[in-house]
């Protein structure tokens, strides 16, 4: 039972000193990460360094490390049973962390440690670990909803919790990826108990001085954004560390590199297992747990798996290939937010248990069936699988034979994967794990599972084409109506054509009987008195439409006949010119540079930059020529007179161009009276 408090903690070290400093770590996510690479730096830089995480993966103690490697079991033990007594004896009714914590605060004295990396086990401000009073830097990762129960539902309540292990007058960092309620917590916090300095992860001299390094991008650059932020934060913790010794932070960076290959057991680790898929693919093992952690790891297998086309060269889809994913996670965890960030249309899902939890009996695994349930109701596109019975083994098995050749991934809870690391180990001792067998059932099991979905879809089929008639004779009634009411609409608009037309014609009837009254001469009326048509309204209501019909036949036979007529050549159009700089450049003539000339060449090497000598003077209009003797130089350019120069071979010293046989500076010469300095020679050569 989880019973926060730093009471008994408090008893049961009531005698124990902390010669060593301590990093601090807390938050819901990364803190692992974060006490991983720290270790791993200080262990580079021979800083003698001990590491508790928790919970433990395999056995109880791997959770304590001295320099990146488990303590022994024996002495282990022996501590444990120490504090075990104490306990007794005294009656303080301490938990297992509680002991735990105290095994390893006690161990880092044995080991003689100079620099503690403790990460919190649940919150911070009541968490056993935070009876540490030697912190040299605090560190809070991302802060997400989790332990609701004991922490709050508020990431403001949360990150109240997590602020608990700052110290007065102590730097601390802050994961600048969290949401600004955290950040004003934390601060506000800060500053009622005077802790700091705040240390910025971004800033100019770490832009210039990290970031910028070929160290760092070699570090950093194949790392995902959640995972570079937390070797930010352990980066930064480092450093405070060796400030505080007052140690060279010259050639920090450089060890960066080395942390390429660390591979924290249990994070986005990948396993290949011979008994279960043969040697041909891997299993993607990850201790997420919250729907941050979810988030952050579909982005993982996006990018490393599910868009990897397959070894037979299969490209995989635009939405990339399904994933399976083995499932398990404790009791009272948010199943439903973890399961949305993690699905997607298309997956399988195979839901399993774990194991009792050494020194943990307070942890219990949900029951499969409705974590199936859970899952069904994030993502109803999925295909679902329960396998009741405890064992990774067996649910890998199951996996592969639903997945074929997409990926597979074993996540939601570190219990989990600690009883994948077990199984893993003894694969080889434990009788009870016969592969074959095993292996054998979930085929069949797997088998039995798409055969029903088969028969499932079939029945749907069966009743499908009487769903699909009724909706076919309401989609057939549906279309007849729009039609009726598109032809009422066209009658009530030719009606109201045809009121206007008889309207005009009255107009024009009327006026043309004004006209006929005029007087008019007798000469004029030779024939017949002329008559006012009046026309039958029904007649002319039929011609009036069948002109507007033989007017949109027209229309409708020029569309087809333009529809069906080639489409017409375009007339070739010359190019236009336009401002190029780099043909413009590339057609300027090109000179010879200043060996060539010595050489005598006549090709050039080096393209002239323009400069007019003489009014008029364009680049094609600049003309060199090499003179038949063999020592002279003839440079000639149009408008202006022909030069002539002794040219002596030149030997190149350090401070400038000297000639072999006067040994003097070829700038410090006295020129021939009435002779012009050459322009292809600087002042000075350097």
């Amino acid at each position: 039972m989880i019973q926060p408090g730093l009471e008994r903690i408090a008893r049961l070290l009531k005698d124990v000193q902390f010669p060593w400093k301590a990093i601090h770590v807390a938050g819901t996510n990364g803190k692992g990460s974060i006490c991983g690479y720290a270790s791993a730096l200080l262990t580079r830089r021979i800083i003698r360094n001990g590491r508790f995480v928790s919970p433990h993966l395999i056995d109880r103690w791997d959770c304590i490390t001295i320099n990146d490697k488990p303590v022994e079991e024996r002495e282990f033990l022996k501590v444990e049973d120490h504090f075990r007594q104490i306990n007794q004896r005294e009656g303080i009714n301490a938990s297992e962390f509680e002991l735990l914590t105290a095994t390893a605060f006690e161990l880092f004295n044995t080991k003689k440690v100079e620099i503690g990396v403790i990460e919190v086990g649940m919150g911070g401000k009541l968490d056993a670990t935070n009876i540490l009073n030697n912190q040299i830097v605090s560190v809070i990762s991302m802060v997400a909803r989790d332990h609701q129960n004991f922490l709050g539902n508020t990431l403001e309540d949360i990150a109240l919790h997590k602020a608990g292990i700052l110290r007065p007058k102590t730097p601390f960092i802050v994961n600048p990826m969290n949401e600004w309620n955290v950040h004003n917590v934390i601060d506000r916090y800060a500053e009622e108990i005077g802790a700091g300095p705040r240390i910025m992860p971004d800033t100019a001299a770490l832009r210039q001085e990290v970031y910028s390094t070929k160290d760092w991008h070699t570090f950093a650059d194949p790392l995902l954004p959640f995972q570079r932020d937390n070797a930010v934060l352990a980066f930064l913790a480092f450093l405070e560390v060796l400030r505080s010794r007052n140690g060279s932070m010259r050639y920090a960076t450089s060890l960066l590199p080395h942390l390429k290959n660390k591979q924290l057991k249990g994070r986005l680790d990948t396993y290949r297992l011979a008994p279960i898929q043969d040697g041909k693919s891997a299993v993607l093992v990850d201790g997420a747990h919250n729907a941050n952690a979810a988030e952050a790891l579909q982005k993982y297998v996006f990018k490393n798996l599910q868009t990897k086309e397959h070894k037979d060269g299969e490209l995989p889809p635009r939405a990339g290939w399904p994933v399976t994913w083995v499932l398990a996670m404790s009791d009272g965890k948010d199943a439903i937010g973890f399961l949305r960030a993690l699905l997607r249309p298309g997956d399988n899902v195979i839901t399993t248990t774990f194991g009792p939890v050494d020194g943990m009996p307070w942890v219990k695994p949900m029951d499969p069936r409705k974590l199936l349930h859970i899952a069904e109701e994030a993502h109803d596109s999925i295909t679902g699988l329960c396998i009741p019975t405890r064992g990774t083994f067996r649910a890998l098995c199951a996996a592969k034979y639903l997945a074929r050749k997409n990926p597979i991934v074993l996540t939601g809870s570190l219990y989990l994967v600690g009883d994948y690391m077990r199984e893993r180990r003894g694969i080889e001792t434990d009788p009870s794990l016969d592969m074959k067998r095993i292996d054998q059932q979930e085929r069949n099991r797997v088998n039995n599972f798409l055969s029903q979905k088969l028969e499932e879809q079939n029945q749907e089929t069966q009743i499908g084409p009487t769903e699909t008639a009724t909706a076919t004779e309401a989609e057939t009634e549906s279309i007849i109506d729009v039609e009726k009411r598109k032809l009422q609409e066209e009658i009530r608009r030719l009606d109201q054509e045809m009121e206007f037309l008889q309207l005009e014609e009255n107009r024009l009837a009327r006026a043309h009987l004004s006209d006929s009254n005029l007087p008019l001469s007798s000469a004029k009326l030779k024939g017949p008195a002329t008559s006012i048509p009046f026309f039958d309204s029904e007649g002319e209501q039929n011609h009036s439409s069948q002109k507007r019909f033989d007017h949109v036949e027209d229309i409708r036979k020029r569309l087809e006949e333009f529809r069906a007529a080639p489409a017409p050549a375009l007339p070739q159009l010359e190019p236009t010119p336009q401002n190029d700089l780099r043909t413009m450049v590339m057609q300027v003539p090109l000179r010879s540079d200043p060996e060539s000339l010595l050489r005598g060449e006549g090709k050039p090497r080096i393209r002239a930059h323009y400069a007019a000598d003489s009014q008029g003077e364009t680049p094609n209009a600049r003309l060199y020529r090499v003179p038949p003797a063999e020592n002279f130089r003839r440079v000639t350019a149009r408008g202006e007179q022909s030069l002539v120069r002794n040219v002596r071979p030149l030997k190149l010293g350090f401070y400038g161009a000297k000639s072999e046989e006067t040994e003097e500076p070829l700038h410090d010469r006295k020129h021939i009276e009435g002779e012009r300095p050459s322009k292809l020679y600087p002042k000075k050569l350097r």
